[in-house]
């Protein structure tokens, strides 16, 4: 027969384990185990003007790390709403480039999402928003190969949807993204409350040179496909979005 203190040994361990696999797995997707951070977006709205507003923004959650291949650190934003994923960046570069070279409009923010959250990037298919110093200031693409190559969705029938800006003030360079997280275009994510959805972000710092320009590349968190910050929608909303596929 079971003492009472067996009994009440094994319910904390039941439970134990079930605070376990909650932390690690929600209806949605896993939290991996490999993400260098997990944000839980603050809920608000900002302005897409290339400012990060410390009031537009007081809500987010933030992470700052040292950006790779350099001593620049950068610090990432994320907030959302009930239709939108709202990103911001600053980094502390010591210029703001806006010429341009290879297909780069001045200094340049990729955001390469893990629409899954498979904990790789650069499926077939999977979103990247990029925010350019100079015109056309902001693309919207997905990937087409797995080696990262990717094409804007308006070049295939699809949508330019969200919008991007940059600017500097102070000693940084700021980035603010806004990105619907169900736009109802088949070449974007849909995303549901409670859904994560992996990110990294690579920078391509510009500097004059020779009467031309060359840049360098920095990534937040790291230089591996595999890794990757997780955000984690708020799942009190509920999205009821119209799907054109």
């Amino acid at each position: 027969m079971r003492t009472a203190d067996s009994c009440i040994r094994s319910r904390r361990l039941a439970l134990l384990l079930i605070c376990v696999l909650a932390l690690s797995f929600n209806g949605f997707g896993l939290v991996r185990a490999d993400s260098a951070h997990l944000f839980i977006p603050g809920i608000g709205n900002a302005v897409i003007d290339g400012y990060i507003d410390p009031t537009e923004w007081a809500a987010a959650d933030s992470y700052a790390l040292t950006m790779t291949n350099s001593t620049m650190t950068g610090t990432l934003f994320v907030m959302q709403n009930k239709t939108d994923l709202y990103l911001g960046f600053t980094i502390d570069d010591n210029e703001f480039t806006t010429g341009y070279s290879s297909g780069l409009y001045g200094d340049t923010m990729q955001f390469e999402f893990d629409d899954d959250n498979s904990g790789l990037l650069y499926d077939v298919g999977e979103n990247k928003a990029t925010i350019f110093a100079a015109t056309p200031f902001y693309r919207d693409a997905h990937y087409i190969n797995t080696t990262g190559s990717s094409t804007a969705d308006t070049t295939v029938g699809g949508e330019e949807n969200g919008e991007g800006l940059s600017a500097r003030h102070g000693d940084k360079n700021h980035f603010e993204l806004r990105f619907p997280l169900c736009s109802g275009d088949s070449y974007d994510f849909c995303l549901s409350p409670g859904s994560i959805v992996g990110l990294r972000i690579k920078y391509y710092d510009m500097v004059p040179d020779n009467g031309g320009f060359v840049y360098s590349a920095h990534l937040y968190p790291g230089g591996e496909l595999t890794s990757l910050v997780t955000i984690q929608l708020f799942a009190l909303y509920s999205y009821l979005p119209l799907i054109h596929r």
